[in-house]
């Protein structure tokens, strides 16, 4: 009876174990896949390229370039930058009406206000990677100390089999 109790808490250690270590899998696939969507973004731009490099993120990506569009539709007094890319193309419109000279002032303009978006984005991204290490830490935890309880049972169960095993001094 007290073998099927060892082995029996020894399964569960074990299962526990192999769980928190999926766990622990699981988060550092997480913190790899922010890194590559973090460094994709870095330079405010999301070619299809990167996208479809990274199926992972696509979700990501999504909600990063609908909040940069976001970002530039959205008035500065509301936490956006369409109010100083009116004024900034007003401006160049009334220095030069070029039409080529206004379109590297957009594109300039463009770049500008997605690199800041992305750099505002990064901050997600850090407090996101910032859980994830909490997280980590919480199972690291957990996990030492089901493998201590593991090998408690089993130097428990190594003594109880030492201990029930018949001691002969001698034949004779």
């Amino acid at each position: 009876m007290g073998y099927a109790l060892f082995a029996r808490r020894k399964i569960y250690y074990t299962n526990l174990i192999f769980t928190l270590q999926s766990q622990l899998d699981n988060i550092t696939q997480q913190k790899n896949n922010l890194i590559n969507f973090s460094a994709n973004i870095s330079d405010g731009k999301v070619t299809v390229e990167e996208i479809a490099s990274d199926p992972t993120n696509f979700n990501n990506y999504s909600e990063f370039l609908q909040g940069a569009d976001a970002y530039i539709n959205t008035a500065d007094d509301e936490g956006g930058a369409a109010t100083s890319i009116g004024e900034i193309g007003s401006m160049a419109a009334e220095q030069n009406n070029n039409e080529d000279y206004l379109a590297s002032i957009a594109e300039m303009l463009n770049q500008s206000v997605n690199q800041e978006y992305a750099n505002q984005y990064s901050k997600k991204l850090e407090a996101l990677e910032n859980q994830l290490d909490m997280q980590q830490k919480r199972i690291e935890t957990k996990l030492t100390a089901a493998e201590q309880q593991l090998q408690a049972v089993e130097e428990a169960e190594g003594s109880a089999i030492e201990r029930s095993t018949p001691k002969f001094n001698g034949v004779g």
